[in-house]
């Protein structure tokens, strides 16, 4: 297929520009041999590159603007996940500022940080309830209120720290990565990972229920 350098987003990261490069992660990159691809709480169908939300128990309706920005998110992680070779973790934790070229393309992940704490900095203990639908846990680690770990590909996984805020300093949000993770994905690609997994917790969110 041949790609045109005026192609948007949204024309390049559709189903049949993607669906061959993810349909090969089935049985692969930690994925198990299924119909489907299982992360964040969605599935894709990858027969027809249908995408089920599981938290709102429905499917997502690409008719939709955000519905078509979530998928079109979806299908560009994942092809880009599918390029890179297996990979294990280091154990060694990175920021986004240690990206190579980050600078450049001005895709660190401050505007993240920043939606963690608006979501979450008054109630740190959230954070926890929300990351638990989407396979997270809670760690230990040097500093944070809250620190949780996902993995938010089977080799990929985010760990946010948050320290809740008083009356005397601000809430605060770190984001790492393994360093493994500059073999997988470039940091746009990863920008839009770190993006999608703030949207998914903050989804869930909305869904921690009330007792």
């Amino acid at each position: 297929m041949v790609l045109s350098m005026s192609m948007t987003p949204r024309e390049l990261w559709t189903w049949d520009m993607c669906k061959e490069k993810i349909q090969e992660l089935s049985g692969s990159h930690g994925f198990p041999d299924d119909r489907s691809i299982n992360f964040l709480g969605l599935t894709v169908n990858t027969e027809d590159g249908s995408i089920f939300d599981v938290l709102n128990e429905k499917k997502v309706n690409t008719e939709e603007r955000s519905g078509r920005f979530l998928a079109n998110t979806v299908f560009y992680v994942l092809s880009a996940y599918s390029d890179s070779k297996n990979n294990h973790s280091t154990g060694n934790l990175i920021t986004s500022k240690q990206f190579r070229g980050v600078g450049f393309t001005e895709r660190g992940n401050e505007g993240e940080r920043f939606r963690i704490i608006r979501e979450f900095g008054e109630e740190p203990e959230k954070l926890l309830q929300a990351v638990e639908p989407l396979g997270g846990t809670q760690i230990d680690f040097p500093y944070g209120d809250i620190v949780v770990r996902a993995n938010v590909l089977p080799q990929i996984p985010i760990t946010i720290a948050l320290t809740g805020g008083d009356e005397e300093f601000p809430a605060d949000a770190s984001i790492f990565y393994d360093e493994s993770i500059k073999k997988i994905l470039d940091s746009e690609q990863t920008y839009f990972l770190t993006h999608l997994t703030v949207s998914r917790i903050i989804e869930a969110k909305q869904h921690i229920r009330l007792d």
